[in-house]
């Protein structure tokens, strides 16, 4: 049976399309787990989708015919990840490219033009003194609107997918090294995060091959542990 997906415009990331990490954590949602899951084209906001699956372990986001995305279920490790504190997150964060020829200002994610409250405003910025074996560490702080949570006040999974999503991408090289965009996002959710917790995110380049850039972030709760892991590939627009 397939699943109705229709994304409003609240959760664009460039402007007319939808943001790629809330797009793959709704795809993600629908497989039930730890997923990777492939944009196909620019996510349409504001339309009616539909996931449909292709078995238990994979399913397609399609509008009509048009393949938007494609989801696997995905197991993966990250192994030993990099630990900044709430406090240095927050010192670097003042010194984000985000504020910086932004390609993407309304972006729900990392957009400087929205408001507290609507965007969730995660501002990765770089970590000077880098941890050994992590090349370009970011990191930023975040604290979850009671917005994004249930009545229990654990925040949606979508919504922690797109938290994950664009720290990658400024540890890969946006938007200092050009306009890049999510390709692929992987994401293990490993506890809840909750409304109102100090959060935060590090994220660090992985490789660059031509124009795929791949990186790789956690969420870190409160107390230090590990809420999710990801890895992405984004892609660098011609």
């Amino acid at each position: 049976m397939a699943k109705t997906v229709f994304i409003p415009r609240r959760f664009c990331g460039p402007p007319d399309s939808g943001n790629g990490g809330y797009t793959c954590g709704l795809v993600a949602e629908a497989l039930g787990g730890a997923s990777e899951v492939t944009l196909r084209m620019p996510v349409p906001i504001e339309q009616v989708m539909h996931v449909q699956f292709i078995d238990a372990r994979h399913a397609h986001l399609k509008r009509g015919d048009d393949l938007v995305a494609e989801g696997a279920r995905f197991e993966f490790e990250l192994g030993d990840v990099p630990k900044v504190g709430f406090d240095q997150a927050s010192a670097v964060a003042k010194q984000s490219p985000a504020f910086t020829n932004h390609p993407f200002p309304t972006c729900f994610v990392c957009g400087p033009e929205r408001a507290v409250g609507d965007g969730l405003r995660i501002f990765p910025g770089k970590v000077d003194a880098e941890a050994d074996g992590f090349e370009h560490l970011y990191a930023a702080p975040w604290i979850p609107d009671a917005n994004l949570a249930d009545t229990s006040g654990r925040v949606r999974d979508e919504i922690l997918w797109a938290a994950l999503d664009c720290p990658t991408g400024f540890a890969g090289g946006f938007p200092y090294e050009g306009k890049l965009v999510t390709g692929r996002l992987g994401a293990k959710l490993l506890s809840p995060a909750r409304a109102g917790e100090k959060c935060t995110l590090v994220s660090w380049r992985t490789g660059v091959d031509g124009r795929k850039h791949h990186a790789a972030a956690v969420l870190l709760g409160e107390n230090g542990d590990v809420h999710a892991q990801a890895r992405a590939t984004w892609i660098k627009l011609q």
